[in-house]
């Protein structure tokens, strides 16, 4: 069988001589080197090369056909990684208008960059507070096969003391559905609880900084 021709990702042009925002790519997967862009100016960051190539590490064989959904979607990298290595579904919480306008911009250039390479991608993005959404509402979560992403700005932040308790909260409440697999991103040192709700914790992985840690369902 002849391989698909390799497209070249094409970066979406903003307005603004000052304009200039960092750019960094996709890992990994059929939209492997496509490029993404970020506002560095935000209060949204990137998840780091080397924490985001240790969870698909980690998550591989669970990331194919699965629902990956973002809590704070940020400008996307992960969810877009997600899709990139086969997830059926990727969705976008991103509160934040500027963030969430770069997100789609990053999400329109990976759709064009798919479909010139035949694949579909399948996304939903909301203008949202995670926190005030009842994703239960959506036919998403109830899915077989979900993952919930948590990367919320660090607890350290102006007015985020508290942001960790609060998704405890949310992930112990959390009626019976889909999700399966719960990640933190996370400041180092910030200590995890053992459980939460239903769900149980199982891996922490530390990268200066930033943590992941690991949470699955019980049986």
């Amino acid at each position: 069988m002849a391989k698909a021709p390799r497209v070249k990702a094409q970066m979406i042009k903003t307005k603004g001589a000052n304009d200039k925002q960092p750019r960094f790519h996709i890992q990994s997967g059929v939209l492997k080197h496509l490029k993404l862009i970020w506002n560095a100016k935000s209060s949204t960051r990137p998840t780091k090369s080397i924490v985001k190539e240790s969870f698909f590490n980690t998550m591989k064989s669970e990331i194919i056909d699965c629902v990956f959904i973002e809590g704070f979607g940020g400008c996307g990298s992960m969810g877009i990684e997600a899709l990139s290595l086969g997830a059926s579904e990727a969705v976008f919480y991103e509160i934040d208008t500027e963030a969430y306008k770069i997100l789609c911009q990053n999400l329109a250039n990976a759709k064009n960059v798919a479909q010139k390479l035949g694949k579909i991608l399948k996304f939903s993005t909301f203008n949202a507070d995670f926190f005030s959404t009842d994703i239960f509402t959506q036919g998403f979560i109830h899915t077989q096969k979900a993952i919930l992403y948590l990367d919320p700005p660090f607890c350290i932040r102006q007015g985020m003391q508290n942001i960790y308790e609060r998704l405890f909260a949310l992930v112990r409440n959390l009626k019976p559905c889909g999700v399966r697999f719960i990640v933190f991103e996370h400041l180092s040192g910030y200590n995890m609880p053992e459980m939460l709700g239903v769900y149980m914790r199982y891996k922490m992985r530390s990268f200066g900084k930033s943590t992941l840690t690991y949470y699955i369902a019980k049986d």
